[in-house]
C-alpha cells in the first residue's frame, strides 16, 4: 500500500518545480509524435497494457504530452490525478489494485467510468533532483509488479528525461 495523501498536496520545493518544468518548454510546444511516443508505445508493449502515458505536472494541470490508448485527452486538472500524487513521491508509484486502496477511495478513475485498477509510474526527474512529471502505465485489470518492472519503468522516464535535456541544450545551443 502507498503512502500518499488523497489530495496531491504541492511539494515544499513548489516554485523551483515549476520553475524546472517551465524550462524546458515543453507544456505548450512539444508534439505528441517523436521520441516520447516511442516511449509509451514501448511500455504498453513491454508491459502488456492498454494505456501508457508521458504526463507532466502544472501548477493547475497535468498534461498528457504523449499516450497510447487516450486517444482525443491531452489534460486532466491536477487535483484529480493520480499523477499529481506519484509525482511527489521520489521512487516508482504502484498499486496493484487500486479498487483497494484507501487514498484513492475516492479518486474518479478508480471509481469513476475508466475504471483504472493498476497503475505504475516512474518520476520524470531533472538532473538537480525535481520531479516534473511520470511515465505511466495504466490497466483495468490489478496485476502484479516486480522490482524489475520498476526498474525498466525508470528506465523509460530516463530516455525521456535525456530527450528533455538534449533538446534543451540544443535550444541553449541555438541562442
Amino acid at each position: 500500500m502507498q503512502d500518499i495523501p488523497e489530495q496531491a498536496y504541492a511539494p515544499s520545493n513548489e516554485k523551483e518545480r515549476l520553475e524546472k518544468l517551465y524550462g524546458y518548454n515543453i507544456i505548450d510546444d512539444y508534439h505528441k509524435t517523436g521520441a516520447f511516443q516511442h516511449v509509451v508505445g514501448m511500455a504498453a508493449q513491454i508491459f502488456n497494457v492498454p494505456v501508457a502515458f508521458v504526463n507532466f505536472v502544472d501548477e493547475k494541470k497535468v498534461i498528457a504530452e504523449s499516450s497510447v490508448g487516450m486517444d482525443g485527452v491531452s489534460e486532466f486538472d491536477r487535483d484529480t490525478t493520480i499523477c499529481s500524487q506519484a509525482v511527489l513521491k521520489a521512487e516508482v508509484t504502484v498499486f496493484e489494485d487500486a479498487k483497494t486502496e484507501p487514498c484513492l477511495a475516492t479518486n474518479l478513475f478508480v471509481h469513476g467510468s475508466l475504471g483504472l485498477q493498476f497503475y505504475a509510474a516512474a518520476p520524470l526527474k531533472t538532473p538537480d533532483g525535481y520531479n516534473i512529471g511520470v511515465v505511466a502505465i495504466v490497466d483495468k485489470k490489478p496485476r502484479t509488479f516486480s522490482k524489475a518492472d520498476e526498474h525498466i519503468l525508470e528506465g523509460l522516464a530516463t530516455v525521456v528525461m535525456d530527450e528533455l535535456e538534449e533538446r534543451k541544450s540544443a535550444a541553449a545551443a541555438m541562442g
